[in-house]
């Protein structure tokens, strides 16, 4: 029983979401809305899109409302490259990238005493690419 309200709960948000882009909602309304969704089906989690600035190739807020607001301020405005935490790491490979321990990481290097400091252990991070 819990499998049908699992599925049930995720076809709901996928309609809430493609709803909203349909109707042309704002972006940062459906960003909250994608967020909020995925963390509904991973209790535990804290989840964020960060949008990548690409002519400065730095990282800004998109949906954070689940991190804690020290955080995303240390975060603003971060340069990706190839040891920038999960999520600069990841804009800039252009691929997922998985880290089970932030604190023996070396991709964390830099931000390991930030993010342990929020009780941030592990993180998953995957770049969704647009067109545009």
């Amino acid at each position: 029983m819990v499998a049908i309200a699992d599925t049930r709960a995720r076809l709901d948000a996928e309609a809430s979401v493609l709803e909203r882009i349909a109707t042309h909602a704002p972006l940062d309304e459906i960003l909250d809305l994608l967020v909020t969704a995925v963390e509904a089906q991973l209790p535990g989690s804290l989840g964020s899109l960060l949008l990548l600035d690409p002519t400065t190739r730095t990282l800004h807020a998109g949906a954070v409302h689940s991190l804690p607001a020290s955080y995303n301020e240390a975060i603003e405005g971060v340069a990706i490259g190839p040891d920038v935490g999960s999520c600069g790491t990841a804009a800039h490979l252009g691929r997922a990238v998985f880290v089970s321990d932030i604190a023996t990481d070396p991709r964390w290097a830099n931000y390991r005493d930030l993010a342990l400091a929020h009780d941030l252990r592990a993180c998953w991070s995957t770049p969704v690419l647009s067109r545009r």
